[in-house]
């Protein structure tokens, strides 16, 4: 099942690039609704939440533009028109939260490379903000064999502990799903992350913010199914 849950969402693309738009590295993401959950809690937040969102990713090898990215973040705040999946993606919002390490050709190229693989709903950007960014993707400590027998055991995904970082704007921290949060008995990936060339698995959010003041609203939303944790490559 679980190997499953990650095909499907590999699949959604390690699409053909040219040479000089190679990377790979670390995503994570979360929304203002459950991504991992059964109709009964998805059908109760569609058109109400879940318009919010927040993704990260730190490039670990490769480069875009010839530009070199290893080491470096970026992120995105974004607001869609309505739940996302349902929404306007050419009307969304956001905000870039770019690495301030990064020179002025790293800064363009990170910019350029969040942008395409944010797709439609990150072409109307209102601001972008340099700032010290952390994006973690943690394994865990134990041995993948024994996690993901017990997580087979109780049927959830096992993602990586993923961790945001951008004092002042945003925030994510994530744990591994576990038995305490099945519900319904029911639960399946319902959304797709928002980025492109992702993979990655559904965890529980245990911080999720979002506090700087250029899309006109701000978020605070822990302690749901809402976060997608794991890598892309594109």
């Amino acid at each position: 099942m679980l190997a499953g849950t990650l095909a499907t969402l590999g699949c959604l693309m390690i699409a053909a690039s040219p040479d000089a738009n190679r990377v790979k590295g670390d995503y994570v993401e979360a929304r203002t609704a459950d991504v991992y959950t059964g109709p009964c809690f998805s059908n109760a937040e569609i058109f109400i939440t879940g318009h919010q969102a927040v993704m990260a990713w730190k490039v670990t090898e490769g480069s875009w533009d010839g530009v070199t990215l290893d080491g470096l973040s970026v992120a995105a705040a974004v607001v869609g028109s309505t739940t996302f999946s349902e929404d306007d993606v050419k009307a969304a919002r956001s905000v870039l939260l770019v690495d301030k390490k990064a020179t002025s050709a790293q800064r363009k190229a990170l910019i350029a490379m969040a942008t395409a693989l944010g797709g439609d709903r990150l072409k109307n950007v209102v601001a972008v903000r340099d700032t010290t960014l952390g994006v973690t993707v943690e394994e865990h400590m134990d041995s993948v064999a024994d996690a993901d027998a017990r997580h087979d055991a109780h049927g959830m995904p096992h993602a990586p502990v993923g961790l945001l970082s951008a004092p002042g704007l945003a925030e994510i921290l994530t744990r591994s799903l576990d038995e305490g949060d099945h519900f319904c008995g029911n639960e399946t990936v319902a959304y797709a992350p928002l980025s492109l060339g992702v993979t990655a698995l559904p965890a529980y959010t245990l911080r999720h913010k979002y506090t700087g003041g250029e899309l006109d609203t701000r978020w605070n939303d822990p302690n749901c199914r809402s976060s997608f944790v794991g890598h892309f490559a594109y």
